[in-house]
């Protein structure tokens, strides 16, 4: 059937769920106010288990999907990537 199956396991990528929780950031789930984010102090903990010291940008995570949805992996098939900048390694 040519039907490929991946998936992509994000690491910390740089987004309202991931920034300051300090920010105030929230989301309307049903008629509830969700509060976003992860104390400041935690994040710098994150961090350190990086090997690459930093959260992704959302164009790195981007960039990913692009790829895998790309000729260039015609042939990867049943493939879990792991988009974590070294953490899981």
């Amino acid at each position: 059937f040519n039907i490929r199956c991946n998936a992509i396991a994000f690491g910390f990528i740089k987004t309202r769920l991931t920034g300051d929780s300090k920010n105030g950031e929230s989301m309307k789930v049903g008629a509830k106010d969700v509060k976003l984010g992860i104390p400041g102090h935690i994040v710098g903990q994150f961090t350190k288990i990086v090997p690459l010291g930093r959260f992704g940008e959302p164009e790195e995570a981007a960039g990913t999907i692009l790829m895998l949805a790309s000729p260039f992996c015609s042939y990867v098939n049943g493939h879990v990537l792991e988009v974590a900048g070294g953490a899981f390694v």
